[in-house]
């Protein structure tokens, strides 16, 4: 059971239902007359920090702002009448579901600047609606607001739920930002109140991952792909998943992470041909890259029952559409591989290299 972040639009709607005024956007959206906060709603973090929310702007600012945003590879946006505030109104609100029931996080000042003041955080645990109204007193919270926090969490399989800032006026409770961890195995239990739709990516999918998403789900192998720098010098071929990491890892640790162009992994025993149009997307990757000097390492660790020879075959397949322009590129391929036939699979791989 993996936690998965729902879309801050989302969250919201199942916090307070039709009383919430947030519209999900697009870029092509337009927002009707007045003052609005809109925001990229894909569970960034530090958004402000990253100028992924505009802050009281008209209609047309917002659209010029999602468009930004867009071109810097988001593409979900959520747009909220803006709520006018002194920075002094700002609390801090986190929920977390523990054995003994909701342990509450609260800070009655600091808002979005509370790491600086982790020692105005007080913790209190929630075992049962018993408690809510204690809990209210103590921290000064609408008990009404409580309780329909702890009913969302019950009824909509809540993992963890944060609302920085909180704002309360006149015994009211004003959710400005609010980040939401579901219980992904939950879905089947929430009778269609929240799905997998609902679930938020940090930024918009590379047209290669969505690729070899659409490929993985055609075989029983594993086949994995992040790009990390679209102009990266360093791009992997790597199987095996713990092989993979220690491999990435090391990049990092030679200093060189923020020149690794993609990560990912296949094993699990796939076809020549799975090999090769997973090895086809990186190969196009590696090409299309605007670095100076790149390379290509073939790695991974021992397999288990994944063929070396098989899938090396693959890996030459697709080296092979692009020789040309792999040789042109000045590109440096490093191999290292062992598993079933890893003796036939490096020698095939070695004179594939050393003829082109």
């Amino acid at each position: 059971m993996a936690r998965v972040k729902l879309s801050e639009y989302k969250a919201k709607r199942l916090i307070l239902g039709d009383a919430y005024q947030g519209i999900a956007l697009s870029s092509k959206d337009a927002l009707p007359k007045g003052q609005w906060v809109v925001k990229v709603d894909q569970g960034v973090k530090k958004r402000f920090k990253q100028g992924l929310i505009a802050i009281d702007v008209d209609g047309e600012t917002a659209a010029a702002r999602m468009k930004e945003w867009e071109a810097r590879g988001f593409n979900r946006f959520l747009g909220e009448p803006y709520f006018s505030h002194e920075a002094s109104e700002e609390q801090y609100l986190s929920l977390e579901r523990v054995r003994e029931g909701l342990r509450l996080l609260h800070a009655a000042e600091g808002g979005v600047d509370i790491e600086a003041h982790p020692e105005k955080v007080a913790q209190h645990t929630i075992t049962s609606p018993a408690d809510i109204e204690e809990t209210a007193r103590t921290t000064g919270l609408p008990g009404e607001f409580l309780r329909m926090l702890y009913d969302a969490f019950e009824k909509n399989q809540f993992a963890f739920l944060e609302i920085n800032p909180l704002v309360v006026k006149d015994g009211s409770a004003y959710l400005l930002d609010a980040a939401l961890l579901v219980d992904s195995a939950g879905e089947f239990f929430v009778r269609g109140t929240w799905s997998a739709a609902n679930v938020v990516k940090t930024r918009a999918k590379h047209p290669a991952e969505e690729r070899i998403e659409a490929l993985a789900a055609t075989t029983p192998a594993s086949l994995k792909l992040s790009v990390l720098n679209p102009d990266g010098a360093l791009f992997f071929l790597l199987s095996g998943g713990g092989g993979s990491i220690v491999i990435a890892d090391e990049a990092a640790l030679e200093g060189m992470s923020d020149r690794v162009g993609n990560y990912g992994e296949y094993s699990g025993g796939p076809s020549r041909e799975e090999t090769y149009l997973y090895a086809r997307e990186i190969v196009q990757l590696l090409l299309d890259s605007k670095a100076p000097k790149k390379a290509l390492v073939i790695a991974g660790g021992v397999a288990n029952f994944t063929d070396v020879k098989k899938t090396f075959a693959g890996i030459i397949d697709a080296l092979t559409e692009g020789a040309q322009e792999l040789r042109d590129a000045d590109i440096k391929v490093f191999v290292r591989r062992g598993g079933p036939n890893e003796a036939a699979g490096l020698s095939l791989m070695s004179e594939f290299l050393q003829k082109e």
